[in-house]
């Protein structure tokens, strides 16, 4: 059943008609450029006949369902505008249970909008920052269980796991911490979707699906392979949340225009894993692994040792993030998903061999030496602008600021504001959070003084 595949199967039977299309997109599945090849128009299709059908006899749902099946869960909500329409969903269905929600401080911005969104007020977790990485470390479960002690009528928690650069926190205990106080969990696992598939690893209970979470969020173009934007919602139980409950709210947020391009890549990416099971990722875990080890070879380089194979997260001892990933990328074309004033991250993909691994271990290496004998300081360049985004000078807010503890004014009457008036010199009303990371530097109502020096 698995490999079972509604949506395509739909498409395709329209397709065999060659039908007069007579509806929207206007393209008609003609071509109107020289980039594209002609079979993304004709498949790039809105809701024609079959498609349009309510209920479950709808092939997407029907499509949703079996991938439901095979990850274990009640159901799974595709979603094409990405992990972030997901968040807010979630953010939105937390109403049925109060206003207050437990959110970790590395939250994407996401989160933030949701809350704004539904009208809910923040309880912020501390999550440790580990200074000498610049990069925030795992949830603490102490400090979770000690937040729950000190406030009431809690409707969720919100965290993240794994992190973008790899950590994961022990899922497990959180959930059960929660759930002992009758409170949902909510996992933002953007980055994690491959995770439960690592079966030969002990890396496999890190998953959220596998270790109590009640909603999961997943950005399947960032680790299984479906196009860009393209993600799913898992509802894992409905201890808290029904199907409807999940669908209205993301009926609210979501497009009445969805991509079927999009929803067909999920379709058929869950296919491809379950013909495979996953036997793709398992081949990937061992260049990885062989990856990291060549790396831990070079003098100047220390390797950050997290939980997530496919995330390489480094540091020179020699320059920042940001000039040696300059230095790869003008000297020896090697694009790196992100860097900062510390260091740099490297997200490794379907296309990643043992060759490209080796290639870029010696470019490292030369860039390292290159950078420390002429004591280079790069130029501007694309990563110039990401300096301050994970530097721990200027992105941590102090313990006793604003964001901890909220001023009288909650997030969504502190943001209605900035529409009404101009620009306070001592209130923020904007949710300020540079990509990537996507975790807040600033929100609506914290004042302006409220940071670390």
């Amino acid at each position: 059943m698995n490999n079972l595949t509604p949506i395509l199967d739909t498409l395709n039977d329209y397709l065999s008609k060659d039908p007069v299309r007579m509806h929207v997109p206007f393209h008609s599945g003609i071509i109107n450029n020289e980039i594209f090849p002609p079979e993304i128009y004709n498949i790039d299709i809105s809701e024609v006949s079959g498609y349009d059908v309510i209920g479950e006899d709808n092939p997407i749902y029907q499509s949703e369902k079996i991938t439901a099946d095979f990850f274990n869960a009640s159901h799974s909500f595709y979603l094409t505008g990405g992990a972030s329409i997901g968040l807010l969903a979630s953010m939105m269905v937390l109403n049925k249970y109060g206003k207050k929600v437990l959110l970790a401080r590395n939250v994407h911005k996401s989160v933030i909008n949701g809350m704004i969104l539904a009208g809910l007020e923040p309880i912020w977790l501390d999550v440790d920052f580990l200074d000498e990485w610049g990069i925030f470390s795992k949830i603490n479960p102490s400090k979770l269980e000690d937040l729950i002690e000190k406030n009431n009528d809690i409707a969720g928690c919100v965290i993240v796991s794994p992190t973008y650069e790899g950590v994961v926190s022990d899922i497990r205990r959180i959930s059960i911490i929660c759930h002992k106080k009758n409170i949902p969990l909510i996992v933002d696992e953007a980055h994690g979707g491959h995770l439960c598939f690592l079966k030969e690893d002990s890396r496999a209970e890190l998953s959220a699906l596998k270790c109590g979470a009640d909603i999961v969020i997943q950005s399947w173009h960032k680790s299984l392979g479906s196009l860009t934007q393209s993600g799913v919602l898992h509802l894992t139980n409905e201890n808290f949340f029904t199907y409807y409950d999940l669908k209205r709210s993301l009926d609210l947020v979501s497009s009445t225009s969805p991509s079927f391009l999009l929803l067909l890549s999920l379709e058929l990416t869950r296919k491809h894993i379950a013909e495979t099971k996953g036997d793709f990722l398992k081949l990937l875990i061992d260049k990885a692994r062989l990856f990291r080890n060549n790396i831990n070879e070079i003098k100047q380089i220390s390797l950050f040792q997290n939980e997530d194979p496919f995330k390489i997260y480094l540091r020179s001892n020699s320059s920042s993030g940001i000039d040696l990933a300059y230095e790869l990328y003008k000297n020896y074309s090697i694009e790196v998903e992100s860097a900062n004033e510390i260091g740099l991250l490297m997200m490794i993909g379907r296309s990643f061999t043992e060759e490209i691994g080796e290639q870029i271990v010696r470019a490292i290496e030369k860039s390292s030496n290159r950078i420390e004998l002429l004591g280079l300081r790069s130029e501007q360049n694309r990563f110039s602008s990401q300096s301050s985004i994970l530097n721990p000078q200027f992105s941590i807010l102090n313990s006793q600021s604003s964001i901890l503890n909220p001023s009288s004014s909650s997030l969504r009457e502190a943001f209605i504001l900035g529409f009404r008036k101009e620009r306070s010199v001592e209130y923020n009303y904007d949710v300020v959070a540079p990509c990537p990371p996507g975790y807040a530097t600033s929100i609506p109502g914290v004042k302006e003084g409220d940071y670390a020096n």
